[in-house]
């Protein structure tokens, strides 16, 4: 929990930042006008906006309700927890300068966030990316200017995630503690049943990007390398805490989209990315 706290600050601020200093307008303007490269190009915007799950969606909500499509937005809303400098460093320093997890784990997230993306433009072309009567209300739009501003988006954000990072840190302690290592081994072993067992593990905890590698990496003595990927993967895009404000934000039919389609290709990924590390 210690080694995630100056990550999370600085991924607070950022987002704070994004929604003081970014506006809606200036971000739909810079949209092409083709679907796939909307897609791509809301898939690695987390770049210019380092926002974790937690200020991503109301982020979202307001460029829906500048005319962004529904989805641009499921795109952005599915990479930028991840696919941003803050979080790929913090990923980095979790697992000891490791870059290949770092670089599994943003290929991992894109390609979910660009199939889901292009199947969602198929489902909701042409529609906001806001349910009929929702508002962009109550997701400080209007917060104070200046540094006062900007520090109290940040202190609302990081006492919002706070409880949930201090959760996962319990979790995985209780794991280690309770629960027999020969019983941990068996699962975390095992190709498929290592990333089943992990992936609802995640959706649970809802720990926020910036802090779910120091929580992964306290798993991989035990789990297969997909089961901590897709671990790191699923919990930014299906997560109990987000689950509601999607249902708010998005349609119906377009959040059973996301939510069935990702559980579908991050196992098949994390599966895949273990039988492929199994071989000689």
């Amino acid at each position: 929990m210690l080694q995630s706290l100056p990550f999370v600050l600085i991924g607070v601020f950022a987002s704070g930042l994004v929604q003081q200093r970014l506006s809606a307008e200036t971000l739909t303007r810079w949209l092409p006008q083709r679907r796939l490269a909307v897609v791509l190009l809301s898939s690695v915007f987390g770049f210019v906006a380092p926002v974790c799950d937690c200020g991503v969606i109301p982020l979202a909500r307001r460029l829906g309700a500048k005319g962004l499509p529904a989805y641009a937005a499921t795109t952005f809303i599915l990479a930028a927890p991840v696919v941003n400098p803050v979080v790929l460093v913090s990923t980095a320093f979790a697992f000891q300068g490791n870059w290949a997890i770092v670089g599994l784990r943003m290929a991992m997230t894109l390609s979910v966030a660009i199939a889901v993306g292009l199947a969602a433009s198929t489902l909701s072309a042409g529609l906001s990316s806001l349910t009929p009567g929702s508002s962009v209300g109550g997701d400080n739009t209007a917060a104070a200017p200046g540094l006062l501003g900007l520090v109290s988006l940040a202190t609302a954000e990081f006492f919002d995630v706070i409880f949930f990072i201090i959760l996962g840190a319990l979790f995985t302690a209780a794991a280690q503690t309770f629960v027999p290592r020969g019983d941990l081994a068996a699962i975390g072993s095992h190709p498929a049943l290592s990333v089943l067992t992990l992936m609802p593990v995640a959706s649970v905890l809802s720990i926020c990007s910036e802090a779910d590698a120091f929580v992964a990496r306290a798993f991989a003595a035990t789990f297969t390398t997909g089961a901590i990927l897709a671990f790191m993967t699923i919990g930014q895009i299906v997560d109990l805490r987000n689950g509601f404000l999607l249902f708010r934000t998005l349609r119906a039919r377009l959040t059973s989209l996301i939510v069935l389609l990702s559980y579908a290709l991050v196992f098949a990924e994390g599966w895949l990315i273990n039988v492929v590390m199994a071989r000689p």
